[in-house]
């Protein structure tokens, strides 16, 4: 992409844009940012001299045609009515992600599925650093990889954690991929579950023979998006042996397979994250990290170094014998069933519920009649995840529609006894009561430590 000359906006304000920005004035460009937020301004950067307009408010997407290329925020769907207009009118629509892959010196390996991403990137950036393998780490998780382009050598290796917003419209695949498993998610931006899944498939899609694709094998939807790239295809399970390359976990131990080369090379009590589905996301790992050149002797300390992230199964404190995680990135019905699951045998109350994103809770139902001692709920969806549980069998304890975390965890503190667990693990979006699941687990460990 040749961008000397062209006509450069910016669509959307926020941390991947910002880091665009940062990067296209570095390179002695100018731009435009256009941004709905008519205070968007304020967090101008030292750069602005690089900005050659500012459209914010309501219009500022009104009219985009003045523009040769347009750099679309992940937060900003492709099918909003600016941007079809734009396309029609011969505008180029790009992303930070886009231009990053395009200009790109070293491998790329891309994680994405509906959870887990993060943890994932994040185990296989230890296992490489463990190895002595230079590597970068950036993309959902929140750095801009344009922000360390220009310090990329030859040995360097890059992490991008990518979600369906930032693949949807990609048009090309990083040379590794893995798909961790793929179920429902963001029906309140995506129209529907096969626009979800078909983005998620942009990771592998545009592979050529010499990428690779590593797929969860316990996902039908996850494997049959991988049978779409022109690579080598890989599987992962936590649970089963597979029966081609990849990588598994059977008793105790996690196993590598590559041609007619078989190899334990880690214990799974290694892992520091509680949880099945977390021996999944490091089994992803590893087989990335051993496909990327890590040494087999070199995977355990990588294992041993990963401590878990924040919002994620995230023990914030312990007080009488009861356990407080904090699970606030648990924004699915899936991930909140797989923190349930996590804590298993000990007594589990959960506080689920927030804002919607159209999502089926049945099977999170089915798993608190299951497995949970107590239902606290808050926020809209609250109703509907106390309804999915009846309905599924469940006849414990139920407090609804607690006004605030700090009442949320206050009831569940009163029906917790020793040695249960009080869970946050929302199932849903934050907003409405919180402006991000961040805040929201914030809010949760201010609770926790405040009582």
């Amino acid at each position: 992409m040749n961008l000397e000359g062209q006509r450069l906006a910016l669509l959307g304000f926020g941390v991947e844009n910002r880091g665009l920005g940062a990067w296209l004035a570095a390179q002695g460009l100018t731009f435009s940012v256009c941004d709905t937020d008519a205070a968007a301004r304020r967090d101008h950067a030292p750069w602005q001299s690089a900005v050659h307009d500012w459209r914010l408010g309501e219009r500022a997407l009104a009219d985009l045609t003045d523009f040769d290329i347009l750099f679309r925020s992940p937060g900003i769907p492709v099918r909003a009515a600016e941007l079809v207009a734009a396309r029609r009118a011969g505008v180029c629509i790009s992303s930070a992600i886009d231009l990053f892959l395009q200009l790109c010196p070293v491998p790329v390996v891309g994680v994405t599925g509906t959870k887990g991403k993060g943890t994932t990137s994040s185990i296989l950036f230890a296992i490489l650093d463990a190895a002595g393998i230079p590597v970068r780490l950036g993309g959902n998780i929140g750095t801009s990889p344009l922000s360390f382009l220009d310090e990329l050598v030859s040995a360097d290796r890059v992490i991008l954690e990518l979600s369906s917003f930032q693949l949807q419209d990609l048009g090309r695949s990083p040379a590794g991929a893995v798909l961790l498993p793929v179920a429902t998610d963001h029906l309140d931006y995506h129209r529907t579950r096969a626009e979800y899944v078909k983005a998620k498939g942009e990771i592998c899609r545009h592979q050529d023979a010499a990428g690779w694709v590593l797929a969860a094998a316990g996902c039908p939807t996850a494997g049959e998006l991988a049978t779409h790239s022109r690579g080598r295809q890989l599987t992962f399970s936590a649970t089963t042996s597979i029966a081609g390359d990849g990588c598994w976990a059977e008793d105790g131990q996690i196993h590598w397979r590559c041609g007619s080369t078989h190899a334990v090379v880690a214990s799974t009590s290694l892992l520091r994250v509680p949880g099945a589905h977390n021996l999944d996301n490091a089994c992803a790992a590893v087989a990335a990290a051993m496909l990327l050149g890590a040494p087999v002797d070199r995977v355990s300390a990588g294992l041993e170094a990963f401590g878990g992230l924040p919002h994620r199964l995230e023990i914030v404190g312990e007080c009488d014998g009861v356990l407080f995680v904090n699970d606030s990135l648990a924004t699915t019905p899936e991930a909140a069933v797989a923190g349930l699951r996590a804590w298993a045998p000990r007594a589990v109350l959960l506080i689920a519920g927030g804002s919607s994103k159209g999502a089926d809770f049945s099977r999170l139902g089915e798993a608190i009649a299951a497995g949970a001692a107590a239902l606290i709920t808050l926020g809209q969806e609250g109703p509907r995840i106390t309804q999915a549980a009846r309905e599924a069998g469940y006849r414990g304890a139920v407090r609804e529609d607690c006004p605030t975390m700090a009442a949320a965890v206050e009831a569940a503190t009163v029906m917790a006894q020793p040695g249960s667990v009080v869970l946050l693990s929302p199932a849903c979006a934050s907003f409405g009561m919180f402006t991000s699941y961040a805040e929201r687990g914030e809010a949760f460990r201010q609770a926790v430590s405040g009582r």
